[in-house]
């Protein structure tokens, strides 16, 4: 008798939220749910990537910048949901550049998460690129910010995660300013040994680093964030 591999419950389904839009782009199942207690949510392939309550995601992920006046151009990689982009605006970029590769993320998010993005996507300083964001990273000029909302496994077959890591960061390190600022998600605060690596791997390429976990409020969890300040170039 052949057993049938196990499928994993989508999010939405699993914790039971009513989807008010659901389709699938070239590169991924786009849903967008709702509820009570933390308004509009966006799921990708079934995992929840923001919601409406979540605004200290969003500030957690710029707030080094802030604190560092690296806020003249700022390179977002990922965060096609518009919310890292407003916060950077909102706390004076000069010029922000988010660089997503579905542009259905940033329409669906549009539309249906206005509250996440505002208007953000219309500034006149905020610039919208659609194509792969590692890909823009290696050729950008330098930016006094970069902020990384991406995933953190690796995105080849070939590529194992601290390969690909390891490629991450030190493309964001030829691409930073000297006094430079980045600003990443990390991962779930039940997932140690990533939070390890990723300290690790920072530590060897920036003068300083820190990290913070925050409570995300749809996420049931909480989440870190890594900051790091003088790339050693």
């Amino acid at each position: 008798m052949s057993v049938l591999p196990r499928i994993a419950m989508p999010e939405y389904i699993a914790r039971g939220f009513p989807v008010l839009k659901e389709l699938q782009s070239d590169y991924q199942h786009i849903v967008i749910s709702e509820t009570p207690e933390y308004g509009r949510m966006l799921f990708l392939d079934g995992d929840l990537q923001i919601a409406e309550s979540d605004e200290i995601y969003h500030q957690t992920m710029i707030e080094p910048l802030v604190r560092r006046d690296a806020l003249g151009k700022v390179l977002i990689l990922g965060g096609g949901d518009g919310g890292v982009l407003k916060a950077a605006l909102r706390e004076g970029a000069e010029r922000a550049v988010l660089v997503d590769i579905d542009p259905m993320v940033v329409e669906m998010s549009a539309r249906y998460l206005p509250r996440v993005c505002e208007d953000a996507f219309q500034a006149d300083n905020a610039e919208l690129v659609i194509g792969d964001a590692l890909g823009y990273l290696e050729q950008t000029p330098p930016c006094d910010g970069i902020v990384y909302d991406l995933t953190m496994e690796p995105v080849g077959a070939d590529e194992d995660r601290s390969a690909f890591i390891a490629r991450v960061l030190d493309n964001v390190v030829d691409r930073l300013t000297p006094d430079g600022v980045f600003s990443m998600q990390c991962c779930s605060e039940h997932q140690p040994e990533l939070r390890e690596e990723l300290m690790e791997a920072l530590a060897q390429r920036f003068k300083q680093v820190e990290d913070r976990v925050v409570d995300v409020p749809s996420y049931g969890e909480r989440w870190v964030f890594a900051s790091a300040v003088g790339p050693r170039h």
